[in-house]
């Protein structure tokens, strides 16, 4: 009996995602595979593993057993890789770094350069741009990636988090918009304006959500999409206003394509990344001196 193989994968993916269709699109794979290993593993554990919640389902006692379980077994495995990557040299290895596309340019500049002069045969994984189902902290937590920045307040024990400023949430949008010109703009103001947004998942989103929410603003934009490179070329192409960061967008901003106004509210006067990873986590040489690189970014 083998509870804590691909069919306790399978659990674990239909746990994240909330229902088996889901996690089935989620994994690029037929939902009657994932249905038939979850009905094996029900039948070798000879109790019910998913409780139904209306059109989704969660873990039965007996499934959370299993997954947690589960986890900390991915977690031995990837530490016990770590450690033998660390004996065979110093400098090699495989690195996992979740970095959202707001950050990817200073990432990249900053620290990725650095990093290939130092350590010139880690292998580095980037993984970037997709908010659902997996959030940056949940794949840390997880062990899937080794560090991630994220955008936003993050508060969880499980987690050493380093927070750096990013500065004020601006508009961004065309050099030639109505608003371009102005000192600040008020939330109010950007109502009447066609908005791109993000995922409502994304920690630039929430804090825009957060601040029309404050101002008393049901708005609702003429544009969503997942990324913050396709929010800027939207911007930059004069059909919406989208938010970012001025670091964010620097390359945009010198150019001349985007102007960034900053949004007149508390909640826009500073934001923070945060670098994170999980706490007991030891990360490899090449990881630790990633991980004081991007202590650095902005």
């Amino acid at each position: 009996m083998d509870l804590l193989g691909k069919k306790a994968f399978y659990l674990n993916q239909v746990a994240m995602c909330g229902g088996i269709r889901a996690a089935a699109e989620s994994l690029g794979i037929n939902a009657s595979v994932v249905s038939r290993h979850i009905s094996q593993l029900e039948q070798e554990a000879g109790i019910a593993l998913l409780e139904k919640k209306g059109r989704n389902v969660s873990l039965s006692q007996a499934g959370r057993l299993i997954i947690d379980t589960f986890a900390a077994q991915q977690r031995l495995q990837s530490d016990l890789s770590d450690s033998l990557s660390r004996m065979k040299t110093l400098k090699g290895g495989r690195v996992v770094i979740s970095v959202g596309d707001g950050f990817i340019e200073s990432f990249i500049q900053s620290v990725l350069l650095r990093v290939s002069r130092q350590y010139p045969d880690v292998f580095i994984e980037l993984k970037t741009g997709v908010y659902f189902p997996r959030e940056p902290h949940d794949m840390v937590l997880e062990d899937e990636v080794d560090i991630a920045i994220t955008y936003g307040p993050v508060s969880d024990p499980r987690l050493r988090v380093r927070s750096f400023s990013r500065g004020p949430l601006c508009a961004l949008m065309h050099p030639d918009h109505p608003l371009a010109q102005r000192g600040r703009v008020s939330a109010t103001t950007l109502a009447a304006h066609k908005l791109i947004f993000l995922p409502d998942q994304s920690g630039t989103q929430s804090c825009v959500s957060a601040i029309f929410r404050d101002s008393g603003l049901s708005v609702t934009p003429a544009y969503r999409c997942n990324l913050h490179s396709v929010a800027k070329l939207m911007a930059g192409a004069g059909i919406g206003i989208a938010f970012m960061t001025a670091w964010g967008a620097q390359s945009e901003i010198n150019s001349g394509k985007l102007v960034a106004v900053p949004v007149a509210h508390p909640i826009a006067e500073d934001t923070y990344g945060n670098l994170v990873c999980r706490v007991g986590r030891n990360l490899s040489p090449a990881a630790g001196y990633l991980w004081r690189l991007m202590s650095g970014m902005r």
